[in-house]
């Protein structure tokens, strides 16, 4: 049975590809077991911008006390703009107003109205919204809060905002089930460390490690992306030549591209010239790659099933009339 690129080799290839592209500028910002300041929103707000809102501006609420029915209403329907005007990936279950006071804005010499919301998202991860007076509001996950706030811990600081909404709260049982609908295996989450950030996707890394040893690097978009939310697993990334920190999945091996299939087609006898390359998908059982590929001086394609180093299987290559035979269809080959 063949087992198609959607479920194996594209989609770890993308996620890997985009991975390559944008991690080394984020190590330099972030090097490897350090965390951003909890300066809670964008590294804005702290435990003592906490207290300064209190100072400055009588505190309406906070997450630590109740709230009634009408007034958690107006939070979730005014979360709910906050929420399209940041266009974030969210659709709305529950909201509270967390503080709200008047702070110093980053851009202006003077204190501005605020508020900070905390809301919860349906299936997905929650976030804390601030607003700044007039300019644009800001948010982060509760991922990226715990991680702050654990880290804030760990330094003996007081942390800043974290997510305490009943569906935020335990942000590692929303990883897992992240992970099992990414088409991972069950994980019951041990820990979770940012990886890296990719300013060109807008997406955000983590390694998640699993009680059983298991790891998992969880792509999800930062605010405002439009990414989608990715698993890869750390054995999966190591065979792409991305090294999970904190868990040992073997060393890294060199990456599987179009090149390294023209490579191995050439040790096979193939000399042409290739005009076209692509990748169907991998074996099941034998576990050779299956790829289709033309000659630039012929008009049909043929169908290639290459073991890689270390696979002890035979190479074989079809026409594609033959290869019609093991459901494998050619997209090269002109139509009679």
């Amino acid at each position: 049975m063949l087992t198609p690129t959607s479920h194996t080799g594209a989609a770890i290839l993308a996620v890997v590809i985009c991975m390559i592209c944008a991690l080394p500028a984020v190590h330099a910002q972030n090097a490897p077991g350090t965390h951003m300041e909890n300066g809670g929103l964008n590294g804005s707000l702290t435990h003592e911008d906490l207290e300064k809102l209190s100072g400055d501006h009588k505190q309406d609420t906070s997450a630590d006390a109740p709230q009634d029915p009408a007034a958690r209403a107006k939070a979730k329907s005014q979360s709910e703009k906050l929420v399209r005007d940041l266009q974030l990936s969210c659709e709305l279950s529950d909201a509270q107003l967390v503080v709200a006071g008047t702070r110093r804005a980053p851009s202006a010499n003077k204190a501005v109205e605020t508020r900070v919301y905390e809301v919860a998202c349906r299936g997905s991860l929650g976030y804390l919204l601030e607003t700044q007076g007039t300019e644009k509001p800001i948010s982060i996950s509760c991922l990226s809060a715990e991680e702050a706030r654990a880290a804030d811990v760990a330094k003996g600081k007081q942390p800043g905002f974290f997510c305490k909404l009943p569906e935020n709260k335990d942000v590692y049982a929303t990883v897992a089930s992240l992970i099992a609908a990414g088409g991972g295996s069950p994980c019951a989450v041990s820990n979770i460390q940012l990886y890296g950030r990719s300013e060109s996707t807008q997406s955000e890394f983590n390694e998640v490690t699993c009680k059983d040893g298991q790891g998992f690097l969880l792509r999800t978009p930062m605010p405002g992306s439009e990414a989608k939310i990715t698993v890869t697993s750390c054995a999966d990334a190591a065979k792409q030549g991305i090294k999970c920190r904190l868990t040992d999945s073997g060393p890294i091996e060199t990456p599987v591209t179009l090149e390294t299939f023209k490579g191995a087609l050439a040790q096979n006898g193939v000399s042409c010239k290739i005009g076209q390359i692509r990748l169907i998908g991998q074996e099941d059982h034998l576990k050779r790659y299956v790829v289709e590929y033309r000659c630039a001086d012929r008009p049909a394609g043929m169908i290639a099933f290459i073991p890689l180093e270390g696979n002890t299987n035979a190479y074989e290559s079809l026409a594609c009339e033959s290869a019609a035979s093991r459901s494998v269809s050619c997209e090269f080959t002109p139509p009679n």
